[in-house]
């Protein structure tokens, strides 16, 4: 294909709204009364839409103009880690990874104007060859590294974002299909997780998830390139690492005083992560055997914790604020106003809001002050 200025129609551009909409070639060419050849004519760069039929594109995709015209942007992206799932389609995983992409565009843009936070990552290669050992010792290493001691966490996302990850909130319009994905972008680190579940508790598990996956596999082949086998593994080793950073060994041993159900729940609001998970941890270093594991397991069926569970509404869940602020900063020192903001990153303004947790149509808000530029 050839080089795409900013006066052409760039057809990549169309793809990425279509699969950012969730909509089908053949779902869009319905919305817009032409063939389905037509748009991948478009998409291919064979045929360039007419002015009419842009137009049409911008209202049904709810896209400004000038992004249809945007040149690709030149991104690394390493491996990016979905959670197995049978439910997770191909469509899902287009919707979500779109949104990835135009995560890092903004984080970009923003880089111009503000000092993120430097990344404080320490760098392992262990990569499939993990062991429950040796992810302990990792857990252990980084709550070191990251003067936490043995104390629990009150705010993994805050942590995170801390020490230079950059974390996103997103609607994955997939119903809780995927709780969390992450990439390894260029200089750090990107982790997405999905607004679909309104519990604190297990949004903590969900970002110790990916910072396992951040630690342990930033160098694993393409994940759809591997087995079932090496799939789970991989599932298995970020979901340890979760339960040992988020509930250290010997202090969590010393604040299971009971194997009761009611118990672990009075506890979720010292460790700050749900029941379900402190009795898989309880079950893993040995504090409950086997036949209280699954009489236990029973209780949590029977009053249907499954998805939810006592306390989950009393806390609010954790979100990213470092895009937030960044945003929030430019306009109030008058780097740019949102107009600008808008314009020169050429994203749709739901999607900006989304993924820089704004409070819907803070970006409509008329400046009425003046403009100053700080050099």
């Amino acid at each position: 294909m050839k080089k795409v200025f900013e006066s052409e129609f760039n057809p990549a551009r169309l793809k990425e709204a279509r699969l950012l909409r969730g909509y089908s070639i053949t779902e869009l060419a319905a919305e817009l009364n032409i063939t389905r050849q037509a748009i991948s004519q478009f998409e291919l760069g064979d045929t360039i839409p007419k002015l009419e039929t842009v137009l049409n594109l911008m209202s049904v995709l709810n896209f400004p103009r000038s992004y249809f015209f945007k040149p690709n942007s030149e991104q690394f992206i390493g491996n990016t880690f979905f959670r197995a799932s049978s439910k997770l389609t191909k469509k899902i995983k287009d919707l979500q990874f779109q949104k990835s992409i135009y995560g890092y565009e903004i984080y970009t843009y923003l880089s111009q104007f503000v000092e993120f936070p430097t990344l404080n990552l320490p760098k392992y290669h262990y990569d499939l060859g993990w062991n429950k050992r040796s992810i302990e010792h990792l857990a252990r290493s980084l709550r070191e590294n990251w003067g936490l001691g043995t104390k629990p966490i009150p705010n993994m996302v805050n942590l995170l974002e801390k020490n230079g990850i950059v974390v996103f909130s997103v609607d994955t319009e997939s119903k809780s299909v995927v709780d969390a994905f992450y990439q390894h972008r260029s200089d750090r680190p990107f982790i997405f997780l999905g607004n679909d579940k309104p519990s604190a508790f297990r949004r903590q598990l969900d970002v110790a998830h990916e910072l396992g996956h951040a630690l342990m596999h930033p160098h694993v082949e393409e994940w759809d390139s591997l087995n079932k086998e090496e799939q789970k593994l991989i599932e298995e080793q970020a979901f340890y690492f979760a339960s040992c950073f988020l509930l250290p060994e010997e202090a969590f041993t010393k604040t299971v005083t009971s194997l009761s159900l009611s118990h672990f729940i009075e506890l979720k609001t010292y460790w700050r992560v749900s029941a379900g998970a402190m009795i898989h941890r309880a079950k893993e270093i040995g504090l409950m055997d086997e036949s209280r594991y699954t009489s236990i397991q029973k209780q949590i069926s029977m009053k249907k914790m499954r998805k939810s569970e006592p306390m989950d509404d009393m806390y609010a869940v954790p979100q990213p604020t470092v895009m937030n602020k960044a945003i929030k900063t430019i306009l109030k020192h008058g780097v740019k106003s949102s107009e600008e903001i808008i314009l020169e990153l050429s994203l749709p303004q739901d999607q900006i809001e989304q993924l820089c947790n704004l409070e819907k149509g803070t970006l409509n808000r008329i400046d009425t002050e003046p403009t100053i530029r700080l050099l």
